[in-house]
Parts: structure tokens; C-alpha cells; sequence
């Protein structure tokens, strides 16, 4: 299994967030790779349109998130679904405020789909046991924060096929009513140490566990 993270290249404060990433990872044996995350520089829309994907989700402006820094999220993932499933390999997905707290389950690699980070925002629920479940930490059934997940290239199959019809922001796109087979391990390795967002609006951010008076919003 290889790891990348999601990392914008053009952005001092990502960089150094993956750094402390690959830090923390390396505690425990993991080497992350960084990987070029697709920014608004990129022009999202017209990556949109070269690749035949509807809107969508992002046809709309929202009170949470900004349409273009989303659209470029859900791209640089897209990214990685593809390279999993061109190299026909076993990847972990990280972004950048990606910050291990404990080795991965060895069990993962028999799924297609295992959410491995800590909810990053709002109310949350917990499994009374550790294991791997269907998606349990979110009420709606969505992914708690997509900062770190592995999956397998039958999973970036599916996710791809899907995406070409009913792409949404990230956190919004894969969730158990789309993918009923997406897993959610307990307890969590992997957590996020975020202190800015590239995405959200204030709305957006108040949600996020980690918000205080001092989170950027950039």
C-alpha cells in the first residue's frame, strides 16, 4: 500500500502541513508521497469539461463551501481514484492536515473503501467496540471529513464510474446511501490538525473542531 497527500505545491501553509503529516506518519513506519492537489489556478471548469463531468453538486453557490476550491478538492481526489486504478494499487489518501495518532488496522486491505480519520467537524457517533463497520460516525451516512481514507482500485472504479454522473464536493460525494460499501474503522488513526481552510466559507468553518478565533479562512 502507498500513501499520497494531497498537497497544494503553490501554497506555503500546505506545504508545512504536510510536512508535520509526514512527520507524524513516519512515527509509525508510513512514507508519504506528496501530490500536486488541482487548484483554482488549474481552472477547475474547464477540467470539468474536458473530462465530459456534469456540475452537479456545484452547479450552485452554498453557505458552507466556495464552489471553485470545491470543485478543485473533489478534482485532486478524482486524481488519485484514477492512479489507483491505472497503477492497479492499494493507495492511503491524506490531505494535508493529515496527523497520525496510531498505526493503520491490517484489515483495511480486505476492503474497497475505509474511512481512517477522526470526524473533523460537528456531532459524531461511536461504535461501542473497535472494528471496521459500514459508515457509522455521521447521522446522514456521509464520510466525517475526507483528510484520510484508504481504498482499493475496485473502490476507485466504482467511485470514478459514479463520479462521471453525480459529482459533489468530496465530503458530500461519498457517503452510504451512493456506496453502501464504504467502511469506517474505529478507533480513528488518523486525525486532522487543521488550522485554515482553502474551502469553506465562515459558515463552513464554525463546524470544524479545531475552529477558534485564530483559523484562516484563506
Amino acid at each position: 500500500m502507498i500513501s499520497y497527500i494531497i498537497t497544494m505545491l503553490n501554497n506555503s501553509k500546505s506545504i508545512e502541513a504536510s510536512k508535520k503529516c509526514i512527520e507524524s506518519a513516519r512515527k509509525f513506519g508510513y512514507y508519504p508521497i506528496p501530490y500536486k492537489a488541482i487548484t483554482p489556478e488549474d481552472d477547475p471548469k474547464k477540467i470539468f469539461e474536458q473530462n465530459n463531468l456534469p456540475l452537479g453538486e456545484f452547479k450552485n453557490e452554498n453557505k458552507y463551501s466556495r464552489i471553485e476550491p470545491a470543485m478543485c478538492c473533489f478534482l485532486s481526489h478524482r486524481e488519485l481514484w484514477k492512479k489507483s486504478v491505472e497503477k492497479n494499487e492499494k493507495m492511503l489518501v491524506l490531505e494535508h492536515d493529515a496527523i497520525f495518532k496510531d498505526k493503520l488496522p491490517t484489515e483495511i486491505i480486505f476492503n474497497d473503501f475505509v474511512n481512517v480519520g477522526k470526524p473533523s467537524y460537528g456531532n459524531y457517533r461511536t461504535p461501542k467496540q473497535n472494528g471496521i463497520y459500514e459508515l457509522f460516525s455521521k447521522v446522514g451516512g456521509y464520510i466525517p471529513g475526507t483528510h484520510a481514507y484508504f481504498i482499493s482500485p475496485n473502490g476507485a472504479k466504482l467511485l470514478l464510474d459514479y463520479a462521471q454522473k453525480n459529482p459533489a464536493p468530496a465530503d458530500l460525494f461519498l457517503n452510504k446511501n451512493n456506496f453502501p460499501w464504504l467502511k469506517e474503522c474505529y478507533p480513528w488513526p488518523v486525525e486532522a490538525d487543521d488550522t485554515f481552510t482553502t474551502i469553506q466559507k465562515v459558515e463552513g468553518s464554525r463546524a470544524k473542531h479545531n475552529y477558534n478565533e485564530e483559523y484562516e479562512i484563506i
